[in-house]
């Protein structure tokens, strides 16, 4: 099966949509997928086993964990990895997606997309790409995966998920990098749903307004 948008997730930037029935083990790629791994659409079966294929050796096991958590555990991920497309042609992209709870609270459906990263890295070398993926406090994946979950929480563009973290990063006095890696520690330690994304940044943001707040108090009375 094969699908061409999913209303709300759909935006400059964003590459190729996808859905997957938990329940029935079923996918629902987008045209642009099939594109992107370098099929016509339908051309082939859109299924678990076909993604992991075109996954690269190196990340194929990292990106099946990722996915097996958010089916098993629910919430949103973010996976910064490399497939390798029908004309092994090796491209960087970032998938995410925001489980979908039946009434039981259950996971029912997947619904995400993918982002292709590789003209923003067509000036690293393969060894810088698996190093960003081996040292996860190298900056840039970390960031592409932050603006990935805002993307998806806020409905926006990449350059405003940017500009986000931006904000973010002005008011909280911290580096970019810095803020995306708190983003990212708060999905991987516990799985916010994706509305809680712009919560977290909320957050990030006020504590810092608050103990410079404190720090004036303090200077004041001194």
């Amino acid at each position: 099966m094969h699908i061409d948008s999913f209303p709300g997730t759909r935006s400059p930037g964003v590459v190729a949509a996808f859905r997957y029935d938990v329940v029935h083990d079923q996918w629902e790629w987008s045209d642009a997928l099939y594109d992107l791994h370098g099929y016509a659409p339908g051309e082939i079966p859109a299924t678990t086993s076909a993604l992991m294929h075109h996954k690269h050796p190196d990340d194929r096991q990292r990106a099946a964990g990722v996915f097996a958590a958010v089916v098993r555990d629910g919430g949103t991920y973010s996976c910064y990895h490399r497939i390798v497309d029908r004309n092994q042609r090796v491209l960087s992209v970032v998938s995410v997606g925001s489980t979908v709870l039946d009434p039981d609270g259950r996971a029912a459906a997947i619904d995400g997309y993918y982002i292709d990263l590789t003209d923003a890295r067509r000036h690293e070398t393969e060894a810088d790409v698996q190093d960003a993926l081996t040292r996860k406090a190298q900056a840039g994946p970390l960031i592409d995966q932050a603006k990935g979950m805002v993307m998806l929480a806020e409905g926006c563009t990449a350059e405003e998920a940017f500009e986000r973290l931006r904000t973010c990063s002005q008011d909280a006095n911290r580096k970019v990098a810095d803020i995306a890696r708190t983003l990212l520690e708060y999905v991987s330690g516990g799985g916010p749903r994706s509305d809680d994304v712009s919560d977290i940044l909320d957050r990030l943001a006020n504590a810092a307004r608050g103990r410079q707040v404190d720090r004036t108090r303090q200077g004041s009375s001194a």
